[in-house]
């Protein structure tokens, strides 16, 4: 997203960041996190099929905790509060969360098995199984994350490619605008705009999101330079002018 009218070339990587390539490395790092709690998961998981050992619970107490962030939105964490011995004679007092639908189904008084670790047996399963299941759910998520991550390298990267190249080897040509318009994106509840523009061949333009003040001076009438691409023209607002090595191209009027 540009905020300010760029007065020397725009690196590669600024572009794709500004075009919306930083949405994509989200995606990588919620990648890269779901991965590693995965990988974490499928170790805890194996600790169970090795040395993981069934017993019985009593549910001694029952609560919840609720809690707000910055926008407001609450969120419930259920808790149960189990009760155990384990085989080496340990008694345990554990607080696990657990889902609403758990939680609204159990009272206090009420049995349960589990399953918990020889080695640390505070560390439970309340289902057989559930540490790889969430292991295995957390690397799918972690994939569809990977693939959303890699269409948008694909989409944001080649646009920033396709300006780059454009304004290195792409005609320029001078256009007039025809209005500076509001977009439907806002920012810490300011809109943002855009500068539209038409050609010497009847094709219309737009350049990225501004902050109003950016554009003070530019509106409709104003003389803008525009790079021609294969598929579409770009702002040197937006792109940067061309540096000298590349101003061997026809200015275009």
């Amino acid at each position: 997203m540009a905020r300010q009218i760029a007065t020397s070339p725009v690196s590669l990587f600024s572009l794709f960041w500004r075009m919306g390539g930083w949405i994509s490395l989200i995606f990588l790092a919620i990648f890269a996190i779901l991965t590693l709690i995965s990988l974490s998961a499928y170790h805890t998981a194996a600790r169970f099929e090795t040395e993981g050992l069934r017993t019985t619970a009593e549910v001694t107490d029952r609560y919840f905790r609720e809690s707000r962030d910055s926008d407001g939105d609450r969120t419930v964490t259920y808790y149960l509060v189990l009760d155990y011995t384990t085989q080496a004679g340990q008694d345990m007092n554990v607080h696990r969360s657990v889902g609403s639908s758990l939680y609204n189904r159990t009272q206090v008084g009420a049995v349960m098995p589990v399953w918990y670790l020889a080695s640390e047996p505070d560390r439970l399963e309340l289902s057989q199984g559930e540490t790889h299941t969430g292991a295995v759910v957390a690397q799918i998520i972690g994939l569809v994350f990977a693939v959303a991550f890699l269409i948008g390298l694909w989409f944001w990267g080649g646009r920033a490619v396709a300006a780059t190249r454009a304004r290195r080897y792409g005609a320029r040509e001078h256009v007039t605008v025809t209005g500076v318009e509001p977009s439907s994106v806002t920012v810490n509840k300011q809109r943002l705009y855009r500068v539209h523009w038409r050609e010497a061949s009847g094709r219309t333009g737009q350049s990225m999101l501004y902050r109003p003040d950016a554009l003070a001076q530019i509106g409709r009438g104003t003389e803008i330079t525009v790079y021609q691409g294969i598929k579409r023209a770009w702002w040197e607002g937006d792109v940067g002018p061309r540096a000298p090595e590349y101003e061997a191209q026809t200015v275009r009027h």
